[in-house]
């Protein structure tokens, strides 16, 4: 699989996503062999979603999208599924393949996503055919990492920093897929 990261879209004047630019570069990258396309709510000033949603609209069935839960925007377990509608909604879509929780880490893991019930949120949604694969991206030590893998009831990928420069989760990387994980 290859991955378009859509953080960053090229703009406006006025600071708004120009939306033919990016759409020619999505199509670009699905017609070259992008087919995993990564959004967020928070991204672009909140107008990621809605700009890959409507490049993606005629391809929908040949790509994977995924997306993140901003956590931030989560004070009871009804808002989880408030904010994947959202997100749905701006993207136009009925569901998406990735949904992360977005940017945990073990804290955040043990003291908000567990007892707030958010794991059961995400598996109800995946009952209803909302989330194709309930995610996480996370920034946290390999120790942490393994902690959540180990506990995270559900959880299918996880989305990590990997490069050259940085090799920390190698190890990790390995321990996920020998449990299942993506």
């Amino acid at each position: 699989r290859l991955g378009f990261g859509c953080m960053r879209f090229p703009t406006t004047p006025e600071g708004k996503i120009d939306e033919p630019r990016a759409e020619a570069m999505l199509k670009h990258a699905y017609e070259t062999g992008v087919n995993y396309f990564d959004t967020a709510f928070y991204y672009c000033h909140e107008n990621s979603e809605i700009a890959v949603g409507k490049a993606l609209k005629p391809i929908r069935d040949k790509v994977d999208v995924a997306t993140k839960c901003p956590l931030d925007r989560v004070k009871k377990t009804e808002d989880f599924e408030g904010m994947l509608d959202k997100s749905l909604a701006k993207l136009d879509m009925e569901y998406v393949d990735f949904y992360h929780f977005w940017g945990i880490n073990r804290n955040v893991f043990d003291n908000f996503i567990v007892p707030k019930g958010l794991l059961e949120a995400a598996a109800k949604a995946k009952e209803e055919g909302l989330i194709r694969h309930i995610s996480f991206s996370f920034h946290d030590s390999p120790e942490a990492l393994k902690h959540i893998i180990d506990n995270g009831e559900g959880l299918e990928t996880v989305l990590l920093q990997y490069n050259l420069l940085d090799r920390a989760n190698e190890e990790m990387i390995h321990y996920a897929a020998g449990k299942g994980l993506g």
